[in-house]
């Protein structure tokens, strides 16, 4: 009787024990998983919190690990508006993305992640953990920046968008490569050129949030390169410029022409003063001068002055005759159109018509150009 009562004793021990070895491990497995991966969905109810805390532990090296860390090679994944979060989790299997669909299903239910996950293409790679490419498939951010560069705008108007763009860099290392020109792999239209003023066309760009600095610069030079085609630069060349003066004398026309239409007119008054040896005197260009000044106020000082159009400075085409030494500003593609195939005409001058219009009256000579002034 005895011994039957000591076996009692020692199964009911046992159970005992059992029991606080299960009660401890359910409660120290799902604080092992949060210290891994984070506080669990609100909505999980404790039953649901505790199962899948468990297989996410034992399953944490195949989501906290990468494929292949040396394989940096990226593939794009999609997911379509209406995949289910099985779907997206089968579909990075299948990609070779991951190594456990049902794993990483198992994070995105307990993450409360298979209900934000966001359509879209996205770049991945093996070398990324399972958690890392969830992490991206949660966030609402594109890809992509839509980057627009205005007509007319120097290069500190482009670095001074920078800060509100979404782009991972600076205005300040934007300007340091304008500078520097460090990275950059310029074509040979444009070797050896003093900075990158005018080398970014106007127009909007689709850029890669994550690319840094050079890739942002080298992209936009590449698109403007691409302009150049061998007609293009023939045509510049019958005017008697490279393409580097080409964009130079049409990031003039940018600034002065108000009217799109005019562009081909404003263009052929320049390049008859260029071929006559004729100063430019063009007002843009003072404006550009004086915004290089320390204290200048703004980029484009209006109304000048008659002071201001005396500035020592080679951008001012009053005192200095021919180009600048650099563009002034980013120009629209029309302008250079403007440029290798301006109006034929015997016209030197050229002012703003006194009805506001943003249309400019033209003359032949200087005595035409003061008849033209406003009242």
């Amino acid at each position: 009787m005895k011994k039957k009562h000591t076996g009692l004793v020692v199964v009911l021990l046992g159970i005992v024990l059992l029991g606080v070895i299960l009660c401890a491990f359910f409660l120290w497995i799902p604080r092992l998983t949060v210290d891994l991966f984070g506080q669990p969905d609100f909505s999980l109810s404790v039953l649901q919190t505790d199962k899948y805390a468990l297989n996410l532990y034992l399953h944490h090296k195949e989501l906290t690990r990468p494929m292949d860390s040396n394989l940096q090679e990226s593939q794009e994944f999609d997911i379509v508006i209406g995949d289910s979060a099985m779907q997206v989790s089968q579909n990075l299997a299948n990609a070779g993305l991951i190594p456990d669909e049902t794993a990483f299903l198992t994070y995105l239910i307990y993450k409360g992640y298979d209900r934000t996950l966001q359509s879209g293409t996205y770049i991945f790679s093996r070398a990324q953990t399972p958690v890392e490419m969830a992490a991206t498939m949660i966030d609402p951010t594109p890809l992509d920046v839509t980057f627009a560069v205005l007509p007319g705008m120097r290069f500190e108007e482009i670095a001074g968008l920078i800060a509100t763009s979404g782009l991972n860099f600076t205005a300040e290392d934007l300007m340091r490569i304008y500078e520097t020109k460090e990275g950059i792999m310029l074509p040979a239209i444009f070797q050896n050129v003093p900075n990158l003023e005018g080398l970014i066309l106007a127009g909007e760009y689709e850029i890669l949030r994550s690319s840094t600095v050079i890739e942002f610069v080298q992209y936009m030079i590449d698109q403007t390169a691409a302009q150049f085609t061998p007609e293009v630069l023939n045509a510049f060349a019958e005017q008697g410029l490279d393409a580097y003066q080409a964009v130079t004398l049409a990031s003039i026309v940018e600034r002065e022409a108000v009217r799109a239409e005019e562009k081909n007119m404003i263009a052929a008054v320049f390049l008859n003063r260029l071929k006559i040896g004729m100063p430019l005197q063009s007002d843009p260009t003072v404006q550009y001068a004086i915004a290089q000044q320390e204290g200048a106020a703004g980029w484009w000082k209006v109304p000048l002055t008659s002071t201001d159009l005396q500035v020592d400075s080679l951008y001012n085409t009053y005192i200095y005759n021919g180009l600048p030494p650099t563009p002034i500003c980013a120009v629209n593609v029309d302008s250079l159109i403007a440029i290798a195939m301006p109006l034929q005409s015997d016209f030197y001058y050229f002012r703003s018509a006194c009805d506001g219009s943003g249309y400019h009256v033209f003359a032949r000579d200087y005595a035409e150009h003061q008849s033209n002034a406003c009242p």
